[in-house]
């Protein structure tokens, strides 16, 4: 959602990430925009560097990021203030609800991209909205999403009803060695 935002803006965004998206995750928008890198590239000129739902800057997995100005963007207890500016939230029931305060004080409009990455981080970051610290502003930016054009059940679908071939063998393979007391 904030790659969408800073495009929006005329400012150039890159996604860096050390671990690739579940298969499932791959037709959401803007998907193939994510490098995955183990390293900060050496091309990389940034004016910021932005990390979230990291809880230290090691958790991100890419190495070399210490040398950038950081903006640090969480809700989880723990944080280690890592950041050059660290925003954190516990009261947010997901990092979704603070970039959605992001993208509304810049002026950006909701688009359906931009709707579909807040949802699908709400959505993920509360577990499909079975944690305790869901409050009515999670369901009220989730109502915002759904005005720009994301289809709840879809996205739950795409989300949670999905199963790579791989992960059925490993469930599979689990069920087999499993015994029945």
């Amino acid at each position: 959602a904030l790659a969408f935002t800073l495009d929006a803006l005329g400012k150039q965004a890159r996604i860096l990430n050390a671990d690739a998206a579940p298969e499932h995750y791959l037709d959401f928008p803007g998907m193939d925009r994510i490098e995955i890198v183990p390293a900060v590239p050496p091309d990389l000129h940034a004016d910021a560097v932005i990390v979230m739902e990291c809880s230290d800057l090691s958790r991100t997995g890419v190495a070399g990021l210490e040398g950038h100005f950081i903006i640090n963007i969480d809700h989880h207890a723990g944080n280690r203030m890592f950041g050059a500016l660290n925003w954190f939230d516990e009261s947010a029931a997901a990092c979704g609800e603070m970039v959605f305060d992001v993208i509304r004080a810049l002026g950006v409009p909701l688009t359906p991209e931009i709707a579909t990455h807040i949802y699908l981080a709400i959505l993920t970051d509360t577990g499909s909205f079975h944690h305790s610290n869901i409050t009515p502003r999670t369901f009220d930016i989730c109502r915002q999403t759904v005005e720009a054009g994301v289809n709840p059940a879809a996205m739950a679908r795409r989300v949670f009803d999905s199963n790579s071939f791989g992960k059925l063998k490993l469930i599979g393979a689990l069920l087999d060695q499993m015994r029945l007391q």
